[in-house]
């Protein structure tokens, strides 16, 4: 082995000493991968389940969308339990018609009887109404929903029927509790065609297990007695309050009576006599 072969030698197990603590630095260098949040799996599952769909990715893509912006100012609970969606949609091909307009709504469950409007506690209730004649056949509308809270989402048809076996145009997802974004789209079908209608996009805040039905009118405040406080009574406990005082004159036991057309009891004192009235010229009259 001649000093050429070995300054070659030298040469490469140099590089490749360069090379390792290259890459050594490099991987050290990298920082630790944050774990991901449960409204990154959940948009994920969603753009999985969308597939290859355009009708669908572009929904996917609304709901991932507006989930972003609600995380992102950290708001919360911004709409009641039954809510309109933010637009109707135009809806094209429902028969005569060119194009009308189909609603959308989401109802969160509360507690209570089962009146074909909402579910049970956890739930959301999404219904399309399209502003058509006649009564639908078919049903090919979509829901994609997202629960910014538990990372909960899906997928569904919107395949629930009415008492008659005919589309109710309506589907109950378990969200659990939190806040919603959905988006629906897809077609309705009647007996003299079917209807495209474009996709609509909603948020709706689901109660954690309320104490009464979100949906019902709120009681009218009132003034409530403090517990030191009784009606009818002061506060300093003297009995009558101010301004709860008897109109007439107050009765004394024991003493004579009072008012218009007293009469005195027997044994009693004599009611003491009015002073008489001075008239002109100096003239006295009895009063009364």
């Amino acid at each position: 082995m001649n000093g050429r072969t070995l300054a070659r030698l030298a040469a490469t197990a140099a590089a490749l000493g360069v090379g390792a603590a290259a890459t050594l630095g490099s991987t050290a260098a990298q920082p630790p991968t944050s774990p991901r949040s449960p409204l990154d799996l959940a948009i994920e599952k969603l753009t999985a389940a969308a597939g290859h769909d355009p009708a669908a990715q572009a929904g996917v893509g609304s709901v991932a969308k507006t989930a972003h912006l609600i995380t992102a100012v950290k708001l919360d609970f911004i709409a009641g339990g039954f809510q309109p969606f933010w637009f109707t949609s135009p809806t094209f091909g429902c028969g005569d018609n060119g194009v009308t307009m189909t609603s959308v709504t989401g109802t969160a469950g509360a507690q209570g009887p089962d009146r074909g409007f909402q579910g049970s506690l956890g739930t959301v209730r999404f219904q399309a109404t399209p502003a058509a004649s006649g009564y639908p056949t078919g049903s090919g509308l979509t829901v994609a929903w997202l629960n910014t809270a538990n990372g909960r989402s899906g997928v569904e048809p919107m395949d629930d029927q009415t008492d008659y076996h005919l589309p109710s145009l309506s589907k109950t997802v378990d969200s659990g509790p939190g806040t919603v974004v959905a988006a629906v789209w897809g077609s309705i079908d009647y007996p003299t065609g079917s209807c495209t209608m474009t996709p609509n996009v909603g948020v709706i805040t689901v109660y954690p297990s309320p104490t009464q039905d979100p949906n019902a009118p709120r009681a009218t405040l009132g003034v409530v007695p403090s517990p030191t406080e009784t009606p009818g009574s002061a506060p300093d406990g003297s009995g009558v309050a101010p301004g709860d005082a008897p109109s007439g004159p107050a009765v004394v036991p024991g003493g004579p009576p009072s008012g218009p057309g007293a009469v005195p009891a027997a044994g009693g004192d004599a009611p003491v006599p009015a002073p008489a009235l001075v008239g002109p010229g100096g003239d006295t009259q009895p009063a009364g």
